[in-house]
């Protein structure tokens, strides 16, 4: 998938494609069932499937007193709609400046003359431009100027629940794995390279990876069944989210710690993928080294117990 990032001029023209536009964090399944759609008349058109999202969180610019964290990285965000099928997409850089822009001129100058749009696909509660007056209406009555389809696509549900990406951050952090992973169609996960550490776990008899991880959303701090996964190939491992705080680490933000199973290769500097799948306990501070490996010990033993039943 090709990425292209805006920065203001616009410098871009493509021919002939369909795009769907959203901030997608997360990409979560009804992010999915829209990109799905629009690649699917892409097909029909024969046009070029494109995803159109925005970068900083418009929150992060208009409300930055909310504080909202990324379900996933943008990088994250990239593989996930390269996966989907998106052929290219098109970062646009958030700001004040971008926030006033007139919804008649977005869709003029940037989907119409940069994209040659040919099919629109948004959410049905997709509002942008200028004090968010850019809506559905606009959009149809723009596709008739302009000749291209218009597609405003329900919200997926989960039961009674509209699947957002607001519910998935509250699921998250009351540690609902299971019911996060319903909602985003895949585990919660979160990735980053290995890096160096302080050795703390191999001096114990447990060699760790430490995961310098770039995703805001996680669950609670505690001790974690996780499948480990670097490149094409996946492995069960233990995990542990939080402060350490059995040797009084002053972390600015919680380590995030995997043990993979029966497994010894140095994968110092590969990206590597954690997916939470089950909590084994609470993060706790052990009174000393020999406690602390027992329960290692007892954490490892649970998590083997864990996967022999999933298998």
């Amino acid at each position: 998938m090709k990425v292209i990032f805006l920065n203001g001029s616009f410098d871009l023209r493509l021919k002939k494609t369909c795009a769907a536009i959203g901030i997608f964090d997360g990409v979560h399944r009804g992010h999915q069932y829209l990109i799905k759609e629009m690649i699917k008349t892409a097909r029909r058109l024969k046009a070029r499937p494109v995803v159109i999202t925005f970068s900083p969180h418009p929150a992060h610019v208009l409300k930055p007193e909310l504080k909202l964290g990324y379900i996933t990285s943008l990088e994250d965000r990239f593989r996930l709609l390269s996966a989907l099928g998106a052929a290219v997409c098109v970062v646009v850089r958030f700001n004040r400046s971008f926030a006033r822009i007139l919804p008649q001129k977005f869709i003029k100058e940037i989907l119409v003359q940069k994209l040659g749009v040919k099919a629109v696909f948004v959410g049905e509660n997709f509002r942008f431009g200028k004090d968010r007056s850019g809506d559905i209406d606009l959009f149809r009555k723009c596709a008739l100027a302009y000749g291209y389809e218009m597609h405003a696509v329900p919200s997926l549900k989960q039961g009674p629940a509209v699947i957002s990406s607001t519910l998935i951050r509250k699921t998250a952090g009351e540690g609902q794995l299971n019911k996060a992973r319903r909602l985003l169609g895949r585990p919660l996960f979160a990735a980053g390279a290995v890096v160096t550490g302080d050795g703390r776990g191999r001096s114990l008899g447990y060699a760790t990876a430490n995961v310098d991880y770039h995703s805001d959303i996680l669950p609670p701090q505690g001790v974690y069944a996780v499948r480990a996964v670097l490149g094409a190939q996946s492995f069960p491992a233990v995990a542990n989210f939080g402060m350490r705080p059995t040797f009084a680490a002053k972390n600015p933000k919680p380590l995030l710690e995997v043990h993979i199973l029966d497994f010894s290769k140095n994968i110092y500097g590969r990206r590597i993928k954690i997916e939470f799948l089950k909590k084994l306990r609470g993060e706790k501070k052990f009174s000393s080294a020999q406690q602390l490996i027992r329960q290692i010990q007892k954490d490892i033993s649970t998590a083997r117990t864990y996967f022999a039943s999933k298998s």
